[in-house]
């Protein structure tokens, strides 16, 4: 398992093994990074892979994040208000 992905799933465990799409609400397949890992340079190489950085999409809108009609400032909204509304239940 990629380190990313360890760290997503840690963060929001899911009991059934099931991961919704933080944009459309399908089953997500994929943990995407919001800010691409190359653009971290070697002294921020360690912050690509924190939770804030990484949100569950599935195969559509993780294509769409690739093309930028997802900004990077619309996925980090959407995954920011997700973290808030988690850390909130427990």
């Amino acid at each position: 398992m990629e380190k990313h992905t360890k760290v997503y799933l840690e963060y929001f465990p899911s009991h059934s093994g099931f991961y919704h799409c933080e944009i459309c609400n399908k089953q997500a397949t994929e943990i995407h990074h919001i800010k691409r890992r190359s653009e971290f340079g070697t002294k921020e190489k360690h912050l690509q892979d924190i939770i804030e950085n990484l949100i569950a999409l599935c195969r559509s809108c993780h294509q769409k994040a690739h093309a930028n009609i997802f900004t990077k400032d619309y996925l980090t909204d959407i995954h920011n208000k997700n973290i808030q509304m988690y850390s909130t239940q427990f």
